[in-house]
């Protein structure tokens, strides 16, 4: 064999190779695709360099596969010579192998057939075993009719009331009864069940009988025969049984006497008096009963309270008694209601010591659900909505009348008849007669809506005070001292209106989350009456600068007509407009401060000052202004008249005073009167914007004519 030749890429990776216009890897792909390699390699030269790359790719894998085959010579011809006589080999053992599959087969279908029947003996004898347990039972079922119809017939019919002794018999063959009767069921006839149910009704009607006896006894200090009765009821699993004939032999003649229309209007104290009538049965006739049943755990299963003494008086209110549910009058609707809830809790009371399930089982009852939802409370609520609600409207509708705003007022009341009327509807949803428990979210949100109702006419007043049309017997700044001084007044009863509403709330679960919201939603109304406060305070700024008067600060624009050619005296005194100024300002501190407060009052009287003293500003700088230009003039002229140098002095301006020089020194009084004057008002000159710089600049337009003097 020859040397083999230094083996190329199988990839074709020869010099050539290189320069393939393609990607070789793409043919090792196990989705490899023709249609997808010429897509993709469209944009190849031309086809013919495809095809001659193709064709030298095609040569490098030839002589690769030359290669392979010279290295690994032995193996493949190795797998040749092994391969020779394997046909042979694979048909020698192929027909035993083919016999052992056909007898396992049979085997097989030979287990299957025997699994088969021994199944279906298996079945047969499982019907024959119940076919037999069903005649036995069968077998008993006319022994034990036969039994009982004697013991019916010699113990248990007579006028003479039944031994306890019998019953416990009969009620033991009646469950053995009961018993083989589920197990021949099919084996009975129509008339056997007729006996079979003729004979329990027969049992249980001198169980009835007995148990009524039982019950006179047990008043007379003879429980003994009852606990026995009522175990009786237990052993026969007729609990039900137990309670129905208790309802419908004890309770219902009492609870016909009491429960009616008649009785209601006869009863001196109205519902309550038949409430107390209906209470009283169960010290009168259900003692022993729930002595033995709800005080103990002797005897489980039985509970007389919810099935037999509520059932029949829930059913006689509803029925002989539906006058109370009418919410037509809510005061009288509140009383009947609560005296209701007062009397479900005294039976909700008598329950609890028998447990939180007895408790739950009573209020998740058909009917204490059905006797609830027939008192209408949505109605009573609304009722109670409009009577409120319409009450306060009356007081904010119309918006403003001539005895809205009282001068003196009672003590502790607000001033503003709508915030009286407020304060009396928020009030009154907490009040005695009028909130109940069940519907404390509808008298909150009425809280809410109150508040709410008060703010809108709060505002709609702002801004009638602002109407240039207003016409009271009071003015538009009494108006808004008495509207702040009771929405201060409101917003700080707050904290007192959470905490009655927190003590009127139902219990619930998560204390701290209702607190925690009910906080939110009061700190939100608190935020909203703030708001007013600051529309009010901004409104009373308004007013009070219409009031000191943009008209006065103007009269600043008449000092240079006053001084000029009218040879008046050096001035000393302040101009009568900055007292003009002053006056409201003075008259608001004086009036004010006690209602509004001091701190109020100080920030409504810096703003503004701040306010007037920008305007006083603009208008001293420009007289300042206007008087320097003249003054520049009149010197230009009087140099052109004498020939004089434009820097030389005018004679005799040294030794006289200018009527320009008394203009800015009139200015500069009434600048400082000004500041005086605030001062006065407990301000200093850094609280009001633009003192500081009116002082200075009045001062600097005298200081120059004082230095050259």
């Amino acid at each position: 064999m020859h040397e083999p030749a230094r083996r190329p890429s199988v990839s074709g990776g020869t010099s050539t190779a290189e320069k393939l216009c393609f990607d070789k890897n793409e043919f090792m792909k196990e989705n490899f695709s023709v249609d997808e390699f010429l897509h993709k390699n469209r944009n190849a030269p031309s086809l013919e360099q495809l095809r001659d790359n193709l064709g030298l790719y095609l040569k490098g894998l030839r002589a690769a596969m030359i290669d392979l085959i010279n290295e690994d010579y032995a193996d493949f011809v190795n797998l040749s010579a092994n391969l020779v006589g394997l046909d042979h080999s694979i048909n020698t053992i192929q027909c035993p192998l083919e016999q052992v599959r056909s007898e396992i087969a049979g085997i097989h279908s030979l287990i299957e057939d025997n699994v088969v029947e021994l199944r279906a003996q298996l079945e047969e004898k499982r019907q024959l075993r119940e076919f037999h347990r069903s005649l036995q039972s069968l077998k008993k079922v006319y022994e034990i009719i036969a039994k009982l119809q004697e013991l019916i017939s010699n113990k248990l019919s007579g006028e003479e009331p039944a031994q306890v002794v019998d019953l416990e018999r009969a009620a033991l063959d009646l469950i053995q009864l009961k018993f083989h009767e589920k197990h021949c069921d099919a084996q009975l006839g129509n008339e056997q069940r007729s006996t079979i149910q003729q004979v329990e009704e027969q049992v249980h009607q001198q169980l009835r009988r007995f148990f009524n006896d039982s019950l006179q006894q047990a008043r007379n200090a003879a429980p003994e025969h009852l606990e026995r009765c009522l175990r009786i009821y237990i052993t026969l699993d007729a609990c039900g049984r137990a309670e129905r004939a208790f309802r419908e032999d004890v309770v219902a003649p009492y609870m016909g006497n009491i429960i009616g229309e008649q009785q209601l209007q006869n009863s001196p104290q109205g519902l309550a008096g038949i409430y107390s009538k209906i209470l009283n049965f169960i010290s009168l006739h259900m003692a022993d009963l729930l002595r033995l049943t709800l005080y103990s755990d002797k005897l489980c299963g039985f509970n007389f309270v919810v099935n037999s003494f509520w059932a029949d008086v829930e059913m006689r209110l509803e029925l002989h008694m539906n006058s109370i549910f009418a919410p037509g009058n809510s005061e009288v609707f509140y009383v009947k209601y609560k005296c209701t809830r007062d009397f479900l809790a005294k039976i909700e009371e008598l329950l609890t010591s028998s447990g939180e399930q007895a408790v739950a089982s009573y209020r998740q009852h058909k009917q204490t659900k059905s006797f609830q939802a027939r008192w209408n409370l949505p109605v009573y609520f609304q009722i109670c909505f409009q009577e409120i609600a319409g009450h306060l409207e009356a007081q904010l509708e119309p918006l403003l009348n001539d005895d809205t705003l009282q001068v003196q007022p009672e003590l502790d009341a607000y001033q503003l008849k709508p915030f009286n009327a407020a304060k009396q509807a928020l009030t009154r949803c907490w009040a005695e007669g009028v909130y109940l428990p069940e519907v404390f979210p509808k008298f909150y949100k009425l809280n809410v809506q109150i508040i709410l109702r008060l703010s809108r006419w709060i505002t709609d007043t702002i801004n009638a005070a602002k109407s240039s049309s207003f016409t009271k017997a009071y003015t538009r700044n009494q108006l808004l001292i008495a509207l702040h001084t009771d929405t201060r007044k409101l917003e700080a009863y707050l904290p007192e209106l959470q905490q009655l509403i927190s003590q009127s709330a139902p219990q619930t679960k998560n204390l701290s989350l209702f607190k925690n919201v009910l906080g939110k939603s009061i700190a939100d109304l608190a935020d909203t009456l703030d708001m007013h406060l600051i529309s009010i305070q901004e409104t009373l700024k308004q007013l009070l600068i219409t009031e000191c008067g943009t008209e006065n600060v103007r009269q600043v624009n008449d000092l240079p007509r006053l001084y000029r050619k009218t040879n008046r005296d050096v001035p000393t005194r302040c101009s009568s407009y900055v007292e003009q100024m002053l006056r409201p300002l003075k008259a608001f501190a004086a009036q004010h401060e006690a209602q509004l407060g001091t701190l109020v009052v100080e920030q409504i009287l810096a703003e503004v000052c701040s306010n007037i003293t920008k305007a006083y500003y603009n208008v001293v700088s420009d007289v300042l202004t206007s008087v320097q230009k003249t003054e520049e003039s009149l010197r230009r002229l009087r140099n052109l008249k004498s020939g004089a140098s434009s820097n030389a002095p005018a004679s005799g301006s040294i030794a006289s005073v200018s009527d320009d020089d008394k203009i800015r020194l009139q200015l500069r009084v009434d600048v400082a009167a000004w500041t005086l004057e605030l001062s006065k008002l407990n301000f200093k000159p850094t609280q009001i914007d633009k003192l500081l710089e009116l002082s200075s600049m009045v001062e600097d337009s005298i200081k120059p004519k004082e230095g050259a003097s």
